[in-house]
């Protein structure tokens, strides 16, 4: 069975997540989108809190930058306007935890994406929300 999720270049016209032929309803692609949601947060608040220090941590969230952090176009572009290119090792350390928390495996080699790379962790949290 292949999982895939439906967007612009999906022969998936109606952007579902779909399990083989059968598609999620929305009840449950909104609890899978929730719990991704809760997780990608906890992690992005973990990663950059031992990355830059917990004070460091305080001062962005006060600042906002984590109300977005859910919504990584957001949170990619509040990194980029505070960090410049160091905005990257961060999203590469956010991935490199969400993924060892979801059990996918990390390449570090490979050619990043963060937007990418939260989606195919998205598709994770939707195949395992679907198998429970």
């Amino acid at each position: 069975m292949a999982a895939r999720i439906g967007g612009p270049s999906s022969t998936n016209p109606h952007d579902t997540f779909e399990w083989g032929s059968e598609p999620v309803d929305s009840a449950k692609r909104f609890t899978a989108e929730t719990a991704f949601s809760a997780v990608l947060v906890n992690t992005v608040r973990e990663a950059v809190g031992n990355a830059l220090g917990h004070n460091v941590l305080e001062i962005l969230t006060m600042k906002g930058l984590l109300d977005e952090a859910s919504n990584s176009r957001e949170f990619d572009r509040k990194l980029h306007s505070l960090f410049g290119n160091g905005a990257a090792v961060l999203e590469r350390i956010v991935v490199k935890d969400l993924n060892r928390r979801l059990g996918i495996r990390y390449d570090s080699e490979a050619r990043f994406d963060y937007e990418k790379s939260l989606e195919t962790a998205k598709q994770v949290c939707f195949v395992e929300s679907r198998l429970k």
